[in-house]
């Protein structure tokens, strides 16, 4: 094995590989390269990219609130996000690598400059007198490491020169990639004015100004709007259902009355109170909900306002699937790069349970099965598995279809996925643990309902135990542990002291609890 210096440049040629299938239409038959090795990863993603590899997924996702940024561009010019969009123009943002050859082959297509010619801000440089006027342009060098003399191409890591001919911003910035939580180059964005961002990647320009068309714009003076469900979508219990409210009219917007419906029924009514100015917003709870089964929610503006065409929100939200056991199995297959992939199980405290990866590489595009890992969780509690990948670009990105599982003993998918970005998770309820797991056996609680005495009765295999009375709100009331215990047990309560109606006994071991349902009279 050579042993290289991550801070060093070396000259790599790359010939036709198994991560690169080369056609006689693309040029990379033989393609020399100098290469910081820190950046060798994105670089066989621009090539896979080039040589047709699979669609990678972004890390945000449509539909996200694109963060401000203030940059100063190539020329000299300060550049802020937000006072563009508050212009109205709608930003096609470019965010890409010097020395990445796909980047590269979109930047001399000329793509960008042919919408900056035709649809730019009016006045500025490149820009046609006849231009529709509702559009900005801005090119992002995203990778720390390159120069001015990259974007100039007369640098070591760099494609050519990326600044002749071009009109629009050009800033050299890694700090707005990582805002924008950049998985692979180039992405490229589109940026509504009232923040909204959709992945438009390399299109045409005349599918990029179709886009344009797609974009929310303020309309009216008093225009509330509920652009983006932001609450859980899952949960053990009970889930906030929370939205974001955007101004979307002229004037300030100071009040507003959300309702919360299940089908034709009002769950909550929320009358909000603030002051927004266009294009703001403001993430609003609206009240919480425990669904026993998927069940479709409305949240929507009740209020009188001049678009009611941006007023709803319909939202599917879902209970915790039950774990039949407290022993689930994880279940990983990783890509290409094992080497990203880390898995944590905590408790309803927060509490990690148990962990795993990172696993190993592979030296091509594939997967790999990875032994399957048992966890044994408290049980009747909510669990929440979550998956990490250090790249941010999950599991099924172009490098083999990656994807976990977490099952119970049944064999129940209680989580699932693979395309993310650099983290999801799932959460489930688990059950009860087995007898046989709990190491006892032949559990016979009696009298019950009781009266006076109340008796649990099992079998033990050389186990430590501990038995408890609960009432319902989980206060425990009396527990009588042992340890080592072999063969038959029976442990009494004297109950006559408690008020009557309903209990829970639980029989606890180091491998789980089981519980079982009383009376008391």
């Amino acid at each position: 094995m050579l042993a290289l210096q991550e801070s060093a440049i070396y000259t790599v040629k790359i010939v036709k590989t198994s991560l690169v299938r080369a056609t006689e239409t693309q040029y990379i038959w033989l393609y020399e390269l100098k290469i910081n090795l820190n950046v060798m990863k994105k670089l066989l993603l621009s090539l896979a990219l080039i040589a047709g590899a699979s669609q990678v997924n972004a890390q945000m996702p449509d539909g996200s609130i694109a963060p401000d940024f203030t940059g100063t561009d190539y020329y000299g010019n300060t550049v802020n996000l937000y006072s563009i969009l508050d212009q109205g123009y709608t930003v096609i943002l470019d965010v890409s690598a010097t020395w990445c050859p796909p980047c590269w082959s979109y930047h001399q297509a000329g793509t960008l400059e042919d919408v900056w010619m035709n649809h730019g801000p009016a006045g500025m440089p490149g820009v046609s007198g006849s231009t529709t006027d509702d559009v900005y342009v801005i090119y992002v060098e995203g990778d720390a490491q390159t120069t001015t003399a990259d974007l100039e191409g007369t640098g070591s890591n760099t494609e050519g020169n990326w600044v002749q001919g071009v009109d629009y911003p050009i800033i050299d910035d890694a700090t707005i990639a990582s805002a924008f939580q950049i998985a692979y180059y180039p992405t490229i964005y589109t940026i509504c004015p009232n923040r909204v961002t959709i992945e438009s990647g390399q299109a045409t320009a005349s599918a990029h100004y179709a886009n344009v068309g797609n974009c929310m714009v303020a309309n009216g003076t008093n225009n509330p709007a509920l652009i983006g469900y932001t609450g859980e979508t899952s949960s053990c219990s009970s889930i906030d259902v929370t939205v974001d409210l955007q101004n979307m009219g002229s004037g300030a917007l100071t009040s507003a009355t959300i309702d919360l419906m299940d089908g034709a029924t009002l769950i909550n009514s929320v009358n909000w109170s603030g002051n927004l100015s266009t294009y703001d917003i403001e993430s609003v709870n609206v009240g919480s909900v425990t669904p026993t089964a998927p069940t479709t929610y409305t949240i929507v503006i009740s209020s009188n306002d001049d678009n009611a065409s941006d007023n709803t929100i319909n939202q599917l939200l879902s209970p915790a699937p039950d774990a039949a056991t407290n022993v689930v199995t994880v279940e990983i297959e990783t890509d290409a790069y094992g080497a990203e992939t880390t898995w944590e199980i905590r408790d309803g405290s927060n509490t990690v349970i148990d962990q795993g990866g990172p696993y190993n590489n592979l030296s091509a595009v594939g997967t790999t099965v990875q032994p399957p890992v048992d966890v044994t969780v408290p049980a009747n509690d909510c669990i929440n598995f979550i998956i990490m990948d250090s790249y941010g670009d999950g599991m099924d990105s172009g490098y083999g279809a990656g994807n976990y599982a977490v099952k119970d003993a049944n064999g129940t998918t209680l989580v699932s996925g693979g395309a993310f970005g650099d983290e999801e998770s799932g959460k489930f309820k688990s059950g009860v643990a087995s007898l046989t797991e709990l190491n006892i056996d032949a559990v016979n609680i009696y009298p019950n309902p009781a009266t006076s005495v109340l008796n649990v009765a099992f079998d033990a295999a050389n186990t430590d135990y501990t038995v408890a009375i609960l009432d319902l709100s989980g206060r425990v009331l009396a527990t009588n542990s042992a340890t080592g215990a072999n063969g038959a047990q029976t442990v009494s309560f004297p109950v006559n002291e408690l008020a009557a109606g309903s209990y829970i006994v639980t029989i606890s071991t180091g491998e789980g609890t089981h519980t079982e349902n009383v009376v008391i009279k």
